[in-house]
């Protein structure tokens, strides 16, 4: 047998080409699975963090309180519950702040700007509406507030890789969900 022989039977020869066929084809196959899945759970967790504080917020406006329990306490557990277990809940950062307006929400308190620059410096006069002796960049309290205030639930929860895979890549990707809502007469 001769060389052009030899590479005509090799050039005409099918076997193993589907092992090769799936050597190149079947890690791109995993990846596409493996990236489906983890766009899946963050968008689970997105849903279940958002319906976690809607349910927070909800209990939250009715200013109800359990014997021995405190109503921060009684907001973590109905995150918890709404979340199904899949929310490393040391891992939530859950923030409720207290205004006396909508309009108030993330808003600075009020100063005046003595030199023009468009920004609070030490020493121009403010009004200190949250009362806590300093000027503030946001004007609310931290709470749950009393009947008629108006009460920003925020959770923040840093979401791991499902499977690891991408931890390459990506860090820990941010989920955050935010409702405001106002407390009822109580």
């Amino acid at each position: 047998m001769g060389v052009r022989t030899t590479i005509r039977r090799l050039i005409g020869d099918q076997s193993g080409a589907n092992a090769i066929e799936a050597a190149l084809g079947l890690p791109i196959l995993l990846v596409l699975i493996i990236g489906v899945l983890e766009v899946s759970n963050l968008f689970f967790l997105s849903a279940t963090i958002e319906n976690a504080v809607l349910r927070a917020s909800r209990f939250g406006v009715t200013g109800s309180n359990e014997d021995g329990v405190t109503r921060e306490d009684q907001v973590r557990a109905i995150i918890a519950e709404q979340t199904f277990g899949r929310v490393d809940m040391d891992a939530v950062e859950i923030e409720t702040l207290v205004y006396q307006q909508f309009g108030d929400i993330g808003e600075a308190e009020p100063f005046t700007d003595e030199n023009g620059n468009g920004s609070y410096e030490a020493g121009e006069p403010y009004s200190d509406v949250n009362g806590n002796g300093q000027w503030d960049d946001d004007m609310a309290v931290a709470g749950l507030g009393d009947a008629g205030d108006i009460v920003l639930y925020r959770v923040t929860y840093s979401a791991p890789s499902l499977s690891g895979f991408m931890d390459w890549a990506t860090s820990n990707v941010n989920i955050s969900a935010t409702v405001a809502v106002r407390n009822e007469p109580y």
